[in-house]
């Protein structure tokens, strides 16, 4: 049989000399995503990593003769648009896209130069603005650049200066309300990229070097500053994404490569909130991975990243995981705990395991909160429902708690538990795992999961072969402890959370595992850490 034909997706942009923007980067991004790359180029430059030297524009008529070879013999499912060098160069890729009916168009406005200059005559602009954008499926300027297209549509019947608009810029709420402003006048979806304007966690505009900027895999420094970007589908429809700010000055071609990754996966039949998403991802980790130094200047993203050979076979990740070198002592002290063993062999004072109940019933509220921001964090209404049944085994959890609590210390109340002042082991673990959901991606938030979900369950069952005379029947009131997690329902709902690990992890890049693995050694060691307070402290009720 015929291998299926890929995505073809049509760069239509500039040449850059150095390799790291434009078409060149644009090519890479597209055979790292698995699709099939076409060219139509509007100009070529005389640049490197320290500028622009030279910009020599195609003719218009050469670009019409291009993008109808290309298209009535290969054919294009998307279409994504970089810089553009004049009126007539727009006219043509307008009259080609209505001639040949393409309907996926990804529209990179490249209006604004680093330094400021704006690229493009205002003949252009007025074009770009009212006969291009309106035909693209999505729009992705920065922050200066949204400002300068809301400009022009609000003055549209007025004289335009030619130096970009300035808006007073405080708060990620103000970025969203440019981003809504500009999709109520160009009718299309808008996507602001925040790169240029590193934010607080609560959405404030920073100044760096005040605010720290993260390396990769560390989501716990405080202060940190991040990358948000907005996205408005209509009006009523908005979503705020965010990711570190990386130490680095390998960001040359970012806003080029992360339009052609988003054109990829709406190729891929992605909905545009997950095309987004998984772009920014794949841009996040070509920032991690563009560890080499190439050129004086801004040097490359590594495109390639996600292309590497993963380290683990199809759906061996979480074993990858327990047995990475970083991980592996502290996942067997963490599952083979003293505590653990304590608790099968009814040998833990009832005060300690008590507090210990107690204690987990606090994390179970955080876990319940961190397990709601997955569920909301769906793409699809499966992964939605199987998340939902990830959040009420949490729910089931803490009803269990209550109950054997009562049942040790007679009186005792919910309303007792949740009065109880969080020990500082409780209060590290539970805001780490928040924080990764709310400032990670959803296979972190997963990944940060996994250790308390599969180390219960191993745990107990690495305990069940303790003899008979240790069990409930012979005294042992604990005993119930080691047969809820070893339990066949609670296999179940372990193996639902472990299959939704696998599924994502084929699509992983090698530096995101490297991150993932980080995130699983610091909760692995939060949970031993987490034990180790509950057994070697003698705690009083």
């Amino acid at each position: 049989m015929p291998t299926p034909t890929p995505p073809r997706i049509l760069t239509i942009a500039g040449s850059d000399s150095s390799g790291g923007a434009g078409i060149e980067a644009d090519i890479k991004v597209i055979t790292a995503h698995k699709c099939y790359a076409m060219t139509a180029m509007t100009g070529l430059t005389a640049q490197n990593t320290t500028g622009v030297v030279d910009i020599h524009p195609i003719p218009a008529e050469f670009l019409r003769k291009t993008l109808a070879a290309v298209i009535e013999d290969v054919g294009v499912d998307v279409v994504k648009t970089g810089m553009l060098t004049g009126t007539e160069s727009i006219s043509v890729i307008v009259e080609s896209i209505q001639k040949y009916k393409i309907k996926e168009i990804v529209v990179d406005p490249v209006m604004i130069s680093t330094s400021g200059s704006i690229l493009l005559p205002q003949d252009a602009i007025a074009n770009l603005c009212d006969n291009l954008i309106p035909l693209a499926t999505l729009i992705t300027p920065n922050i200066h650049e949204a400002q300068h297209l809301l400009s022009y549509y609000t003055n549209r019947h007025s004289s335009s200066s030619t130096n970009p608009p300035t808006y007073d810029l405080k708060s990620i709420e103000d970025v969203v309300e440019l981003a809504k402003k500009l999709q109520m006048y160009c009718s299309t979806a808008v996507l602001v990229k925040g790169g240029h304007l590193p934010f607080s966690g609560d959405g404030s505009i920073v100044k760096l070097p005040s605010f720290g900027i993260s390396t990769p895999g560390d989501n716990t420094q405080k202060d940190q500053a991040f990358v948000k970007d907005v996205l408005v589908l209509s009006q009523d429809e908005v979503e705020i994404f965010s990711s570190p700010l990386f130490h680095t000055k390998n960001t040359h071609g970012t806003g080029c490569s992360l339009a052609s990754a988003i054109a990829c996966n709406l190729g891929l039949s992605q909905p545009p909130v997950i095309a987004v998403s998984s772009a920014r991802d794949y841009i996040s980790g070509a920032i991690a991975a563009a560890t080499y130094e190439l050129g004086k200047g801004n040097g490359p993203i590594n495109h390639v990243h996600n292309t590497y050979k993963l380290p683990y076979s199809k759906g061996q990740f979480f074993d990858y995981l327990i047995n990475h070198p970083r991980v592996a002592k502290i996942w067997k002290e963490y599952v083979n705990h003293d505590f653990v063993k304590q608790i099968a062999r009814g040998a833990v004072s009832r005060d300690n395991f008590v507090w210990y109940l107690k204690q987990d019933y606090l994390f179970l509220v955080q876990f319940a909160r961190a397990r709601a921001l997955l569920t909301y964090k769906g793409a699809s209404l499966s992964q939605i429902n199987n998340y939902a049944s990830y959040l009420s085994g949490a729910i089931h959890e803490s009803t269990l708690h209550v109950r054997y609590c009562a049942e040790l210390v007679p009186g005792l109340t919910e309303k007792d538990l949740q009065s109880t002042p969080e020990a500082p082991a409780t209060t590290a673990y539970t805001r780490y795992i928040l924080d990764v959901g709310n400032n990670g991606d959803i296979v972190s938030l997963i990944v940060s999961l996994m250790s308390c979900s599969v180390g219960y369950q191993v745990a107990a069952r690495n305990r069940e072969k303790e003899p008979e005379s240790v069990r409930t029947d012979k005294g042992n009131i604990y005993w119930r402890w080691v047969e809820e997690y070893a339990s066949g329902g609670y296999a179940k709902e372990v193996q639902i959370q472990r299959d939704i690990l696998e599924d994502m992890a084929t699509g992983l890049g090698i530096t995101q595992v490297e991150e993932l693995v980080e995130i699983f050694r610091k909760v692995t060691e939060m949970e031993r850490n987490f034990f180790s307070a509950a057994a070697e402290t003698k705690h009083t009720l």
